[in-house]
């Protein structure tokens, strides 16, 4: 007990920063975070929390559940970048956990650290567990159903694990839709070809469900949709069709079908070197025993990958949808490496050393505050010290150097390099400005979310054309934008300004 807690506190150490640590740096910018943050803002604001709405329209396109997890952070913190990101930080230390007491039950304490390490301060990892965007808490749903998958598949099919398995699938679907099923259903069943079970995939499936979990799935994954479509039937199937056209057929972001595989270094780094060594050995392993969580892992990468290439919509953060079973299969590799892998180990750990070194310390030179530069530039270096001085012998100090190098990288990059003009826009100049009513944004609907987020009320978008009948109603009206239109019967008053974008008021001239 006293040298797990010894692990624990090491690989808190590296994880609760990484996760943690300078939330609020960067101001909510990215549209899938300000849209989740607005709507949830919005949510607060009407205390409607059935009807979701973006700038005061209708947001159906998407599972409301993000949006009650991050309305739920404004209730017990208040409405901030923090708060709009709490729940998906939550999401990756929760999975985290998950990860680590599955592969240490299954594999050993090694691989479940190495795997968690690794799961937390991959480039993907540490951008989206700090994002108020829906995927870490995706993530964490199809995890925990293919946890329980797992146990049922491998004897351990008690009545409560069943109801527990269709309570993640429903709450999976409730994050972001259809894949937080079908990838969990389809794991499992490949699994199950892929151990060669009794009674093949008929039994298999009668396994992981019950009537009771059915029961729970579809209340669940459908409860709210069905409520939706009772309230509102014709809104409701425009939103929703929208959905399934923009992800499977046309796709508002499509790319070509090799693109993850052209990409996998960046999303993984630094890790993701390692994935071809780990696949070698494992395919000059495949006569000889392997832990049946690894199999598993593979079979549910392949599964990932599949339907994220069949997909025409791909974005950078589908690709997370890779991190937990890469996190077991590298986890396992790390531990049991032997030979040349474990030496090619070293050599790429010394070269990821060096780099991120040389990286931190090339930023920190252009710091002037010497103090503060050594403190950033010395914390990587006090949990492998740590490791040692404890005797940690389930965490490599070298595998603890590099995480710790690369979540500083990454934290001082959030807190001294990711505040552009343009991502602070808006946090600007749409602050303490209460007073001024009537108030909208000029451009396309449903408008900028973070000009209202920052606000702190909706900020309705209008057309230039609109904007004489506006005036004919109101004496003055306030204007944001960047691009202003100019009205001949009307004179504009630039109120505030902050890289291109401009708070304006027009009034009409007498």
């Amino acid at each position: 007990m006293q040298r797990t807690f010894k692990t624990i506190l090491v690989l808190l150490l590296v994880l609760l920063p990484g996760l943690f640590f300078g939330l609020g740096e960067r101001p909510v910018y990215k549209i899938q975070e300000v849209r989740i943050a607005e709507t949830a803002r919005e949510m607060i604001e009407s205390g409607d929390w059935l009807v979701p709405r973006f700038n005061g329209e209708l947001r159906l396109q998407k599972p409301p559940l993000p949006y009650w997890l991050t309305a739920a952070s404004y209730q017990f913190g208040g409405v901030g970048a923090v708060t709009t990101r709490l729940p998906a930080a939550l999401a990756g230390l929760c999975l985290s956990l998950l990860l680590w007491l599955w592969v240490r039950r299954e594999v050993g304490e090694e691989a479940a650290c190495n795997g968690v390490l690794g799961l937390v301060t991959s480039f993907l990892g540490l951008r989206y567990f700090r994002s108020g965007e829906a995927d870490a808490l995706l993530l964490l749903c199809i995890s925990v159903a293919c946890k329980l998958g797992f146990d049922i598949l491998s004897g351990r099919h008690d009545a409560w694990r069943r109801i527990l398995f269709g309570l993640a699938l429903g709450l999976g679907f409730l994050s972001k839709g259809p894949a937080g099923v079908a990838i969990p259903l389809l794991t499992l069943l490949l699994a199950s070809l892929v151990e060669r079970r009794r009674g093949g995939v008929r039994a298999a499936v009668a396994h992981f469900f019950s009537l009771p979990g059915v029961a729970v799935l579809l209340l669940v994954a459908f409860g709210w949709y069905a409520w939706v479509i009772w309230r509102l039937p014709e809104a409701s199937q425009l939103f929703f069709g929208r959905q399934i056209d923009e992800t499977f057929i046309t796709g508002n972001h499509p790319k070509p079908v090799w693109w993850y595989v052209s990409n996998w270094v960046e999303f993984f780094a630094p890790w993701s070197v390692l994935i071809v060594p780990a696949g070698i050995m494992a395919y000059r392993r495949r006569d000889t025993e392997m832990p049946i969580l690894i199999r598993f892992a593979w079979s549910w990468l392949a599964v990932v990958f599949v339907l994220l290439t069949a997909t025409v919509n791909k974005q950078t953060q589908y690709a997370l949808l890779f991190a937990p079973p890469l996190a077991l299969i590298l986890g396992h590799y790390l531990a049991s490496a032997d030979g040349g892998f474990r030496r090619l180990n070293r050599i790429l750990f010394g070269v990821f050393c060096i780099a991120a070194l040389a990286g931190i310390g090339f930023a920190l030179r252009k710091s002037a505050d010497v103090p503060q530069s050594l403190i950033w530039l010395g914390l990587p270096l006090v949990p492998p010290a740590l490791a040692r001085m404890l005797g940690v012998r389930s965490l490599s100090w070298p595998l603890v150097l590099v995480a710790g190098l690369v979540s500083t990288a990454f934290l001082y990059s959030d807190a001294h390099l990711s505040k552009e003009p343009r991502k602070l826009a808006a946090q600007s100049v749409m602050s303490d400005t209460a007073g001024y009513s009537p108030l909208f944004q000029i451009g396309p609907k449903p408008g900028a979310g973070e000009l209202s987020f920052y606000a702190g009320r909706v900020v309705r978008p209008v057309d230039a054309e609109d904007l004489p009948e506006l005036l004919d109603r109101y004496p003055d009206i306030w204007l944001v934008g960047e691009k202003l239109p100019e009205l001949p019967n009307a004179s504009m008053a630039l109120i505030k300004q902050f890289d291109e974008l401009r708070l304006v008021k027009l009034s009409r001239r007498r």
